[in-house]
């Protein structure tokens, strides 16, 4: 069975996200309150709606409960977040992974349980630094 996802946000890393799924054969609901990015991705994913998820009723309509992930990629709005990833948790959806803008955002979502968050800025930190090492291990096997 084809694993489904659900990306709410389709920002540069929400995009990204949806994108790199279905290039890898995940069927993939987009879902955006701006019209452009959700015909922007509807090129590619599975589905794409337009929808503001400001309200939790905004998800009625959508069938959360047949998605193995979720992905909640709304950094900017704390609130618009807490209320997509609770709509998420409390519809079954098997996993959840958020992307935070800052410790509170993530603090909160730790509280309600989400499975993953990501801190884009602290994640490219570690792996900038990770590869400066790497690059510097490299040029002393070569002297």
């Amino acid at each position: 069975m084809k694993k489904q996802c659900i990306v709410v946000g389709l920002g540069w890393f929400g995009m990204n996200v949806a994108k790199k799924l279905a290039e890898e054969e995940v069927e993939v609901l987009a879902i955006d309150k701006e019209i452009a990015l959700v015909e922007k991705a509807s090129k590619f994913v599975t589905k794409a709606v337009c929808l503001d998820v400001s309200n939790s009723d905004a998800f009625e309509s959508l069938p959360l409960s047949e998605f193995d992930v979720g992905v909640v990629a709304m950094a900017e709005n704390i609130a618009m977040s807490v209320i997509s990833c609770l709509t998420l948790k409390e519809n079954n959806v098997t996993k959840i992974i958020a992307k935070v803008g800052d410790k509170n955002h993530r603090k909160v979502l730790e509280k309600i349980g989400v499975d993953e968050i990501i801190f884009p800025e602290e994640y490219l930190g570690l792996m900038v630094a990770h590869k400066i090492m790497n690059d510097e291990n490299e040029g002393e096997k070569q002297n």
